[in-house]
């Protein structure tokens, strides 16, 4: 993939939305479900009028947007702002949403937070722990068949499994992501056991976010569930961390972050 990512690139010093890349989406997807991917933006400044504004950005991106963005060159793009004068903050919030738009080939949406308030949009997961696999267990092949319904069958729940050990791959750079993983949701319970096994091949297995978290939603819907929430709150990276959302049902978009994030 030719581009920012994995290169040398100075950060641009003017306004430059021409460094936005455009990563289409991977086809087939099948059914994906609804959804968002919601990056956190930390380096987000600009001048309104003269005077220097900072930000946190809540930047969601559609789950059906037929592209999204590469997150090295957002990163660009939104400092190529720092030194831009706007007329007000919606005036800024108007143009950077429309230029991240004409990059993914769907509207997107972008809240903004006092840099003081992260902490109101800040919270911890709760739920079942899936502890890691042990070693020797098989890495890097990613294995829906590992994932089974709990012995007691015909058993029907709902509940929360959550993971602080999801790890893949950048595919560019082979650099490994780290995440914390959420599934919720109702159905025959899932053997808790063979959703470690199944993260465990993702641990050496190359893929973006996104493709990583809508694998795993799409191979937890084959198995009997009725109403499924999969999220994946990657750490940050070059001042963003995005954490997809995708669910069987419309989802609003949601702006929260973990405080490993």
């Amino acid at each position: 993939m030719a581009g920012v990512l994995g290169q040398t690139v100075a950060a641009p010093s003017v306004y430059t939305p021409a460094i936005l890349e455009r990563i289409e989406r991977v086809l087939p997807r099948g059914h994906v479900g609804f959804g968002w991917d919601v990056w956190h933006c930390y380096e987000l400044s600009w001048c309104v009028k003269g005077a220097v504004e900072s930000w946190v950005g809540v930047l969601g991106i559609p789950a059906d947007s037929p592209a999204t963005v590469e997150s090295k060159s957002l990163k660009l793009y939104l400092n190529s702002l720092n030194h831009h004068d706007f007329e007000s903050v919606p005036h800024a919030v108007s143009v950077i949403t429309e230029d991240v738009s004409q990059c993914v080939g769907a509207t997107v949406v972008l809240d903004l937070l006092p840099v003081t308030d992260v902490s109101g949009i800040t919270t911890e997961l709760a739920g079942v722990n899936i502890p890691a696999c042990p070693l020797g267990v098989e890495v890097g092949i990613i294995a829906p068949e590992h994932l089974s319904i709990s012995p007691r069958k015909g058993k029907v729940v709902s509940e929360q499994l959550i993971s602080h050990s999801l790890r893949s791959l950048c595919p560019v750079t082979s650099q490994p992501d780290w995440g914390s993983l959420l599934i919720e949701y109702t159905g025959q319970q899932i053997d808790h056991d063979s959703v470690a096994r199944y993260l465990s091949g993702y641990r050496e297995h190359q893929g973006f976010h996104e493709q990583c978290l809508e694998q795993i939603f799409t191979d937890l819907m084959a198995l009997p569930i009725d109403k499924l929430v999969v999220a994946a709150f990657y750490q940050r990276r070059g001042g963003i961390d995005i954490t997809p959302w995708r669910s069987s049902e419309p989802l609003p978009m949601s702006p929260q972050r973990l405080g490993r994030q």
